[in-house]
């Protein structure tokens, strides 16, 4: 992931790509290659729930997320106005499908792959419902306009039709499949490739600062901690305790760097958190893999 964020950076800096060319791919990907993406995850999902266990999952899932979405309500209020959208979307979206299927996969195996598709269904869903809601909002604007423009955007009307798909466990042609989930193998590069874009067309703004180490502290830390701590006291299964875990510990989801960029917001501090976290979480993932191995 670094190293393709490394070639974006590149791109840009060797004048490959120019500002107006990354805004275009910023919008390529959120209103074509995501809803793609979205559609083949969902797709990919259709006859997952067979049983109780996957719905419990689905269930423990939802929850993660409304409490991620309630903690925003009194987080952030004291930040600046520029930075709020891009820290509440981050609190509620992180790396977890990009980067936290394959790690979970990689410390539990096809047991732990299959939970944590389930578990990120939520986070898809509301990482362009209500979490995109964040960038989407516009001073004075009525409660029905907000709602149709969110409801309007592709990757959420791709979020819709995937549930229906996937509940009504309809498969569609090998032809609509195919041409998926080629697509939605474009979205990893294309999404790293266009932060370090971004990165290079900000880097005089970017710095560390207070803020943002106490939001990567909260993200990669205090996050995951809570998560281990109330589902361990469940006695919840291994495998279910680390799935949680895991995907909580993950960095900032790196979407926020591209809505940050294709709705005016800020995405300087977007870049700098996207790549703050990802760099961190390289020293406290193995921690936390080691203790949901070896203590949940």
């Amino acid at each position: 992931m670094m190293a393709i964020i490394a070639l974006g950076f590149a791109a840009a800096h060797f004048g490959i790509i120019g500002d107006q060319g990354r805004k275009n791919i910023s919008s390529l990907v959120i209103d074509l290659v995501y809803p793609c993406y979205v559609l083949n995850s969902f797709i990919n999902n259709i006859g997952l729930f067979t049983g109780g266990a996957m719905l419990f999952i689905f269930l423990l899932g939802t929850l993660a997320q409304g409490a991620t979405l309630l903690c925003n309500h009194a987080l952030y209020r004291k930040a600046p106005p520029d930075k709020q959208s891009v820290l509440r979307y981050g609190t509620v979206v992180s790396n977890s499908a990009f980067l936290g299927v394959p790690m979970v996969e990689s410390v539990f195996g096809n047991a732990g792959l299959i939970c944590a598709s389930i578990f990120v269904i939520p986070l898809r869903i509301n990482t362009f419902g209500v979490a995109v809601g964040y960038f989407l909002s516009q001073d004075g604007e009525g409660l029905g306009r907000r709602l149709r423009r969110i409801l309007t955007q592709p990757s959420i009307l791709a979020t819709i039709v995937g549930i229906v798909i996937m509940l009504a466990e309809w498969q569609p042609p090998v032809l609509v499949t195919s041409v998926l989930s080629s697509m939605a193998g474009c979205s990893t590069p294309l999404c790293m490739m266009t932060i370090g874009m971004v990165i290079q067309a900000n880097a005089k703004q970017i710095h560390m600062d207070k803020l943002t180490a106490k939001f990567t502290l909260a993200r990669l830390v205090l996050i995951p901690a809570v998560t281990f701590a109330i589902f361990r006291l469940c006695g919840l299964d291994q495998i279910l305790v680390g799935t949680a875990v895991l995907l909580a510990a993950m960095p900032i989801g790196t979407t926020v760097a591209l809505l940050a960029d294709k709705y005016g917001k800020n995405a300087a501090y977007a870049g700098e958190l996207v790549l703050v976290t990802t760099l961190c979480s390289m020293l406290t993932l193995p921690v936390w893999s080691y203790l949901c191995l070896f203590w949940a």
